[in-house]
């Protein structure tokens, strides 16, 4: 039977960090399977959602449930990420400045 986690008990409803998935990660016995609960979780970081984008990819049986709009959105750009070539190109695309995490937020639902 797989354990439920519940992300935002655990860390609140911001996921800022890769630290913090990287303790969720050394926190996991590899012998179990995991449900990842997501309800609550409203934001997460890009780092944060490549760390969780490895732990879902590392062999371990690990899923993610009740994944949140925004949060879906993040792990969509990681995952399409991973399977893009890098293009490091100049100039060509506009900076958006943000000044909080709600701004981004905003301007990742709008693409």
């Amino acid at each position: 039977m797989k354990q439920i986690i519940n992300i935002q008990e655990q860390f609140g409803a911001e996921l800022h960090t890769r630290q913090m998935m990287e303790r969720l990660t050394a926190s996991l016995d590899a012998n179990n399977e995991y449900l990842l609960d997501m309800s609550g979780v409203e934001q997460i970081s890009r780092s944060a959602a490549d760390e969780l984008y490895n732990l879902t990819h590392s062999g371990m049986h690990v899923d993610l449930i009740n994944i949140e709009p925004f949060v879906e959105k993040m792990l969509s750009v990681v995952t399409k990420g991973r399977f893009l070539p890098r293009q490091h190109t100049a100039g060509d695309l506009p900076i958006i400045h943000c000044a909080t995490i709600g701004s981004v937020q905003r301007q990742l639902m709008a693409r």
